[in-house]
């Protein structure tokens, strides 16, 4: 087998990796990649409380942990600005719709397991006692997320491509 072809199957199993996981991580900083880690959870946790009626469990996580997530949500602003310019909030609003919907989708996918699973999660998250605890469970334990970083930047899925050509923007 060629260089080339064995090259080609090495960066396609790599991209497939990375879609399989779901961890946007290929050209981000690590403050990106923490950013979106942490803003990841704080929506999977969003769809667990709306989901399994724990938003005493949410708001508890958001006063705890407010200026650590607001910090990543800047970062988060300051990636998509950086990527997309004056319209960034149009690629940022869709790319935080699509994590929510990714996860509520995994959840409708477990059943009433989903919200097993969200209790113990909702027990892990606030027995953390600092915010770097929470960012490195954000990071070890990264919630679904809907896209991979292909080269620099957000690359939507094709299912997501799809589903916002069909909605209309604000």
């Amino acid at each position: 087998m060629n260089m080339s072809i064995q090259c080609k199957r090495v960066v396609a199993g790599v991209v497939a990796a990375m879609m399989i996981a779901g961890n946007a991580s290929a050209c981000l900083n690590s403050t990106n990649t923490k950013a979106l880690d942490v803003v990841g959870l704080k929506s999977a946790l969003m769809v667990s409380a709306l989901a399994c009626d724990q938003r005493a469990d949410y708001n508890q996580f958001m006063t705890r942990f407010q200026p650590a997530v607001l910090h990543a949500q800047h970062v988060v602003d300051a990636f998509f600005r950086e990527q997309h310019g004056r319209f960034f909030h149009r690629y940022e609003d869709r790319y935080v719709t699509n994590v929510a919907n990714v996860q509520s989708s995994a959840g409708i996918s477990q059943g009433v397991d989903f919200c097993n699973h969200s209790i113990t999660l909702f027990g892990r998250v606030l027995s953390l006692k600092s915010t770097e605890a929470m960012e490195k469970f954000a990071q070890q334990q990264p919630a679904s997320q809907p896209s991979v970083v292909v080269t620099c930047g957000i690359v939507e899925s094709s299912s997501f491509r799809r589903l916002a050509a069909q909605a209309k923007l604000p």
